[in-house]
Formats: structure tokens, C-alpha cells, sequence
């Protein structure tokens, strides 16, 4: 079989963009955006690649010259999509270590605008023991002040050479978060002050949020998807076909082509917002059905998308009493709970509700409770799916069977399953599950620390949580589920 090096070969575009990280996200998001920019959009733009950690070099992007290709799998349309897309905009790739002089030698590019990075959740934080002459510090935030430092010297200080940092981590305010630690360093390295003015007047760290699920190198799947794209890649990347990126920055919007049909770019200064219906409509939608569902006897989000009763409870409460409390425009919102709809219909992946039901007492606090309460608030009334989905937590919990660094209850059918969370948590649920119901739910509704207040000050909402708590035990959940769908 041919390599990929045999059938393609790589753009040479300018050297726009500066990549901390090689990751299987950056290069299925990242890289697969600013290549259909290049192909649709004129953008224009190579890429150069540091590895923030390596040692040595990666042969594998030797070898192929940088190509590689995303596989996109999923559901687009109402159909099952596939995308072979070779990716084709990498200049080079390089290591911060074993390249450290050709990194460094970038901050010279005269055709730099941007930095995009992804170097986990943690890899935004301030180390005061990284100096100055470590070639290179350890940290990226270091990394990157002494590469903004050359930068600054090589061109003296001209505002047109600054850069924009885009960082993709996944922390709240990463733009912000970034640019506080790039000063932090500038101040422990006694930088001259001429440089964090540059910092101020001529580079910018934007704020941005990024969603697609990216899996990776399908090494199950290799050798089939070789055969059917016609060559060999050991860089193979697959993902969903969904994709959004918010840039918090507006202005950047006639700059940076990226938005497509292939991949949604916002750009917008309502980062939270975007952030909100993520968490309300996507985490919100599963941390809401899956401990229900898998108590009736599902294991499979995509088998709950099949389930007409429980594909109603999903119908219901997302457009019904979710999508309303997003403070975006309700277009907008019901545009992304379809797309959000057709991910959990993936037929290329499955995945599982035991995977989605860990730690679920701080995921109903932190993407339900808001959303039921926004709901109580705007119609007057206790939304009746999420009021439910407390009552399914509540009766996933129930046990008092203690396991390893656990909870083990058991489903209708006999089949057992674990509870894993905070075991002090733990540790009280399994105690209260021992007394009368009424006690149970009351002790767990009424923990102010848990929740942030006390659930039980809720209008109506402890008499109801009872209620469907006792009806899932008498009858239930896919019963009670059933009946409550035929309710008005």
C-alpha cells in the first residue's frame, strides 16, 4: 500500500500561526480549520509546530512531511457523515528541547500573527523556579514570555509584530489566565519595562472555548481505514464532525477566516454565554437522563436516542426547559441542541452512561441546578423533567452497600453497578439510604455545602422530588419515565 507521502504534499504557506502542542485535538481542530481556511478562504496560512515537552523529535511527522489525515465519523443531517481530509498547512514541527535555537528563531518570522495552544488544563500556570537562561523554562507560560521577549527585541518594539494568543485550554477565561502569567514572568525576570508596555499596547490574549470530541488514532480501526482511504498514515486523527470555537475578540473577525460549513467560528465578547450553553444544553441534556435511563435498563446514550420513551423525556426537557434559560438568541440555542442531538446519535461511538454518571452530585449542581432554577423563575412553576432528574440521582445513589472506594447498588433486572464520587459524599448517602425515604431525601437535598444552598427552600421542589423518588421504587424508572411523558 502507498504512504500518504506518495499521493499528497504539503502547501507552502507563510508561517501565520505559532502551534504549542502537536496533540490529536489541535491537529483534528486547530490545523483541520486553518486548512479549509487555506483551501476556501485564501487565509494563507502555514503552520509550525513546537512540541512543548519532547525531547526529541517525532518521526512520525518526519516521516509523512507533516501530512497526515482527519477522519471525521459521526451524524450531519440526519445521516451518518465521513470526511477523509488530508491536512496540508504544517511548515514544520519541532521540538522545544532538541529545536530550541529553530523555536527561538521563529520569533523572527516576519509573517507570525498568531500563537494557538493546547497544553492541558494545567498547562497555564506560573512556576517561580523557571529562570530566564533555561533554554527553554518548563512551563509553556514561560516558553512563551521568553519567545514574546525575542520577539519584542528582534523587531524593537514595533507594534505591527505583535502576536495574538489564542489558547485552546480548557479553563475559564484561558486568555486572561494566560496573559497573568506571562506578566507574572516578565515581572520575576526584571524584563525591561519598555517589553510589558509592548505586551499591553501591541499583543493580544483572547479568551476562547472550544467543542468537538476528538478521539484520537483509531488503532482498532487502523488498518481498515487505510484500506479505504488508499494509503498507509500512522498519524491518522479521528474525530466528530461537529466543531465550535468561540474567539472572544470580535474585531478578529475579518482576519481570521475560519468559520465554515465544516466547522462553526463565533466570534463574540458573550464567551460565558457560549460557555452557558454548553454546559445547560450538551453536559446538561446527559447529566439529566443518563442515571434514569441506566436504571431502565439502557447502557448506551446512543441506545436512550433510540428509546421512544426516553428520547421523549430528552425532546422534552432540553427544548422545553432548557433551551429557554440560554441567554443567547433561542435560534441559536435550538440550532446547537440539534447539533447536540445528532452527537449523542453518533453511530461511531458508544458511549457509555456508567462513563457519564461519575462524580454526578457536583455535575447536577453545576449543570442542572441552574438551568431548574432559571426555569422556576421564568414560568413560575417546577420544570418537570429536571425536577425528575433529581429524583433519578436520588435513586441511582440509593444503596448502602459500601465497595472499593465506592457505592454498589443493584438495577431491577439484578445486574450491580458502582457509584463512584467524593467518599465523604458517598459515606453520607450510604448512611441516610438506610433510613425511611422521606429522610433520605430530605438529609440529601438539605446539605448546603453540596449544593450551595439548601434544596429543601425550594418552592414544592422536596415534596416532588419524594414523589418521583417513591414512584421510580413502586413502579419503576422506565415506567415512571413513561408516565410522566404522558403528562401534560
Amino acid at each position: 500500500m502507498k504512504n500518504i507521502t506518495d499521493l499528497y504534499t504539503p502547501q507552502q504557506h507563510p508561517v501565520k500561526v505559532l502551534q504549542i502542542g502537536e496533540g490529536n485535538f489541535l491537529r483534528a481542530f486547530v490545523d483541520y480549520a486553518i486548512d479549509v481556511a487555506n483551501e476556501e478562504k485564501g487565509f494563507d496560512a502555514g503552520v509550525a509546530v513546537v512540541m512543548p515537552r519532547a525531547k526529541k523529535r517525532n518521526e512520525r511527522f518526519d516521516k509523512q512531511k507533516n501530512l497526515y489525515t482527519v477522519l471525521l465519523r459521526g451524524q450531519k443531517d440526519g445521516k451518518p457523515y465521513k470526511e477523509n481530509r488530508v491536512i496540508t498547512c504544517i511548515n514544520e514541527v519541532l521540538g522545544a528541547y532538541c529545536d530550541y535555537e529553530r523555536f527561538m528563531g521563529l520569533a523572527k518570522c516576519e509573517t507570525l500573527e498568531y500563537v494557538v495552544s493546547n497544553t492541558t488544563e494545567a498547562g497555564i500556570v506560573y512556576d517561580a523556579a523557571d529562570k530566564f537562561d533555561d533554554c527553554p523554562p518548563a512551563t509553556f507560560p514561560a516558553k512563551l514570555t521568553k519567545f514574546l521577549f525575542a520577539r519584542y527585541q528582534a523587531f524593537g518594539g514595533a507594534k505591527d509584530k505583535g502576536l495574538i494568543m489564542l489558547p485552546v485550554e480548557l479553563i475559564d477565561h484561558n486568555g486572561e489566565a494566560l496573559e497573568k502569567c506571562v506578566k507574572q514572568y516578565a515581572d520575576l525576570w526584571q524584563l525591561e519595562a519598555g517589553f510589558k508596555t509592548w505586551l499591553d499596547e501591541a499583543c493580544q490574549f483572547v479568551s476562547t472555548l472550544v467543542d468537538r470530541i476528538v478521539a484520537g488514532y483509531p488503532r482498532e480501526q487502523a488498518a481498515d481505514y487505510e484500506k479505504e482511504i488508499g494509503y498507509t498514515d500512522c498519524l491518522l486523527d479521528q474525530a466528530e464532525p461537529f466543531g465550535l470555537w468561540v474567539i472572544g475578540a470580535p474585531a478578529l473577525k475579518d482576519k481570521l477566516p475560519l468559520n465554515s460549513d465544516k466547522l462553526q467560528v463565533e466570534f463574540s465578547n458573550d464567551i460565558d454565554k457560549f460557555k452557558e450553553q454548553k454546559v445547560r444544553i450538551l453536559n446538561g441534556a446527559h447529566t439529566s437522563m443518563v442515571l434514569g435511563a441506566y436504571l431502565a435498563g439502557l447502557d448506551y446514550v446512543g441506545q436512550c436516542m433510540a428509546d421512544p420513551i426516553v428520547r421523549k423525556q430528552l425532546d422534552e426537557s432540553v427544548y422545553g426547559e432548557i433551551v429557554p434559560t440560554v441567554h443567547l438568541p433561542e435560534e441559536k440555542a435550538r440550532a446547537f441542541a440539534d447539533a447536540v442531538f445528532e452527537r449523542f446519535e453518533n453511530p461511531f461511538v458508544n458511549h457509555a452512561l456508567l462513563s457519564i454518571s461519575l462524580n454526578s452530585l457536583s455535575k447536577w449542581r453545576a449543570r442542572v441546578l441552574p438551568t431548574l432554577k432559571d426555569s422556576l423563575a421564568n414560568t413560575g412553576k417546577l420544570p418537570k423533567w429536571l425536577t425528575y432528574s433529581f429524583a433519578a440521582l436520588l435513586a441511582f445513589y440509593h444503596t448502602t452497600e459500601q465497595g472499593d472506594g465506592c457505592l454498589v447498588a443493584k438495577r431491577a433486572a439484578g445486574d450491580t453497578y458502582e457509584i463512584h464520587d467524593d467518599a465523604d459524599k458517598l459515606a453520607k448517602v450510604a448512611e441516610w439510604a438506610a433510613g425511611a425515604d422521606k429522610d433520605y431525601v430530605h438529609h440529601v437535598m438539605s446539605q448546603t455545602a453540596w449544593w450551595g444552598e439548601d434544596l429543601t427552600q425550594l418552592p414544592g421542589f422536596e415534596a416532588k422530588v419524594l414523589e418521583h423518588f417513591q414512584r421510580i421504587a413502586e413502579v419503576g424508572a422506565k415506567a415512571h419515565i413513561e408516565e410522566l411523558g404522558k403528562q401534560a
